[in-house]
């Protein structure tokens, strides 16, 4: 490897994840990346632009495992053009020392982000949550959906959530497992935080029901409301990651969270909180139509004779907590009694894991609680409430979507606070691309010019001092490493020239790789500047 990799210049498209009427977010553009392998620095110029000039918060991440987690470069390692009080300017630089990356700089991929510090309105999320779209997703999920009774159902559920997770731009996966002989698949997303990504918060609902039952409340309203929140919260940036899990298998009992914790956590993941969706449809007015669990006056007083005083009526939210999920309970209370003050909540908080209280451990959250995991449960109150529960009843015409609606507000006012929104845009590179071409120069047929660079598309390539007639392979890549162009081209001995017509490709940067046998010739490529 030489000591000095050649300068690659090029261009990408800046992420602008939402853009705010009273503030634009900044914007940054990463123009050249240098490796020093000698000094083992990474030297990158970029371009900041914010339409109101002010000074930028700048920091640099990058990931080992192929752009799928990201950590930030502690300001210990970079210097120059980075951290607080940036200003806007059409060229500035970083110099990153990755002397203790562990890793080679052509395995890396890097993120810029730039922030203006500027406030996220979270009123303004929260304002968004839509009945009409709760609905919407309610009359697609509901219907049988049980691995024996209703199989072709569930499969369809697990792809209708992770195709809105693909398309909301997560990072998507299935996370398989069997119970008793039986395929079975969570379906798990994932939004990168923005700085502390191992940081993460969870949002979650499982997704299967009972044999005889459309499983509307139970627990299609819980599919509605990750959803919805989905929406939502992929519009924005935030500090921290979250990640939204649609559990199987959970009438089986808790089968599909226990094979998460035990074995779907990421390593790198320091989950701090967990929302779980258990039934947030039904909702009543009607004196006397919420029951209390046995026992449950003399465990929480206070919450039986709050629910006395208003005649027994089904109309609020119960969310429950165990001791060691204080934080994140009073974290929920706070958000919601800000943004959603018009839902009404009754709050408990068990012992323990809840083995003393087994009604407050019939959802995925208490596989959490095991695993001394802050969680927390936000339920209706299934059958001491809703007379449909488990039954052909639980039909979509049962249910209250303005109580819904506003259950999914605090769910998002709690995440959004947690998570942190942050007003910032990045940009990013692939170093395999632009630092990693490996060429072998030894035994390449000839000498390689590419000209116009930049181009309007028309690009000749032509070779020079040729000893014998010879068949290249074409191959360009933009700078996320995606082949964009290939064709086989015939060259003669001595010089000869192939005429590439290359304008139906975006302006922008790319790399052009000629390959002779074993041998290859690399260049940039400019089009359209």
């Amino acid at each position: 490897m030489p000591a000095m990799k050649n300068l690659i210049v090029f261009s990408f498209c800046f992420i602008s994840l939402f853009s705010f009427a009273q503030n634009d977010i900044p914007t940054v553009e990463i123009l050249t990346v240098v490796a020093d392998d000698i000094a083992q620095e990474l030297t990158v110029t970029y371009q900041l632009n914010d339409t109101e000039n002010d000074d930028c918060d700048i920091w640099l991440k990058y990931s080992i495992d192929g752009g799928t987690y990201f950590e930030t470069v502690s300001s210990e390692f970079v210097s120059g053009d980075v951290d607080a009080g940036v200003s806007p300017a059409v060229e500035l630089t970083l110099v990153w020392n990755y002397a203790e990356l562990g890793a080679e700089i052509t395995d890396v991929h890097i993120q810029l982000y730039a922030s203006d510090s500027q406030d996220v309105d979270i009123a303004e999320m929260v304002a968004q949550v839509d009945e009409s779209e709760l609905l919407s997703v309610l009359e697609s999920v509901v219907g049988e959906r049980h691995y024996s009774a209703a199989p072709a159902h569930l499969e369809t559920v697990r792809s209708y959530i992770s195709n809105a997770f693909e398309t909301a731009g997560l990072q998507t996966e299935s996370h398989d497992f069997t119970f008793s002989g039986n395929n079975m698949r969570n379906i798990i997303g994932r939004k990168p935080g923005a700085k502390a990504e191992d940081i993460t918060f969870i949002v979650d609902g499982h997704f299967d029901g009972v044999p005889g039952s459309p499983a509307a409340d139970d627990n299609g309203s819980a599919v509605a409301g990750v959803l919805e929140a989905l929406r939502i919260l992929s519009q924005y940036n935030f500090e921290h990651s979250i990640r939204f899990i649609g559990f199987d298998a959970e009438e089986l009992g808790l089968v599909g969270s226990l094979r998460y914790v035990q074995t779907g956590i990421k390593p790198y993941e320091d989950i701090q909180g967990v929302l779980n969706f258990e039934m947030i449809g039904y909702y009543s007015d009607e004196e006397n139509s919420q029951t209390l669990p046995a026992g449950f006056d003399f465990l929480f007083p206070e919450a039986a004779q709050e629910v006395a005083d208003d005649d027994f009526r089904g109309n609020f939210l119960t969310v429950v907590g165990n001791v060691d999920s204080n934080p994140l309970l009073s974290a929920y209370l706070s958000a919601s009694a800000e943004f959603v003050p018009e839902l009404r909540l009754i709050s408990l908080s068990v012992p323990g894991t809840g083995t003393m209280t087994p009604d407050f451990r019939r959802s995925d959250h208490a596989r959490f609680w095991d695993a001394d995991m802050e969680a927390l449960m936000l339920t209706d109150a299934a059958d001491f409430r809703n007379d449909n529960y488990h039954t052909p009843g639980d039909s979509i015409g049962t249910l209250n979507f303005e109580f819904m609606k506003n259950v999914v507000k605090a769910t998002v006012a709690t995440l959004a606070e947690l998570a942190v929104p942050i007003h910032a845009s990045s940009d990013s590179a692939d170093l395999s691309i632009v630092l990693g071409i490996d060429e072998h120069h030894h035994n390449f047929p000839g000498e390689m010019s590419v000209f116009p660079n930049p181009s309007d598309g028309l690009v000749s390539i032509q070779i020079s001092n040729a000893k014998q007639n010879f068949r290249a392979r074409l191959e360009i890549f933009d700078l996320n490493g995606k082949q964009v162009h290939r064709e086989i081209l015939n060259f003669s001995s001595g010089a000869s020239t192939a005429i590439l017509d290359l304008q139906a490709l975006p302006a922008g940067s790319y790399i052009l790789i000629l390959n002779a046998g074993e041998a290859s010739r690399s260049s940039s490529l400019i089009i359209g500047n």
